[in-house]
């Protein structure tokens, strides 16, 4: 599978996943042409209060472009988590 086609399916599949409605995706995958970028990324936007905005960007390196379609969301959706996890930890967890 060319890289354009799994990332088109990587951005398929995150945008059908169950993610927190809190969290906004958005994805730089492809230049103006629609050509892959060399570092592809995601912005994540995670609105922890109505006010609040905290962003965390996931690179996608060469070897983990390397992975099946199905690792790759993985790997992104459990970094989604961890960023999440770690933002609630500070806003809510403690003194």
């Amino acid at each position: 599978m060319e890289l354009k086609e799994k990332l088109q399916k990587v951005q398929e599949k995150l945008e059908n996943a169950n993610i927190n409605p809190d969290i906004d995706l958005e994805f730089f995958f492809f230049d103006e042409n629609s050509n892959p970028l060399t570092k592809p990324y995601i912005l994540v936007k995670y609105y922890p209060t109505e006010t609040d905005v905290r962003e965390s960007k996931i690179e996608l390196s060469q070897s983990l472009l390397n992975e099946e379609v199905d690792n790759i969301v993985g790997f992104i959706t459990f970094q989604i988590e961890n960023f999440e996890s770690e933002i609630d930890s500070v806003e809510f967890g403690g003194e």
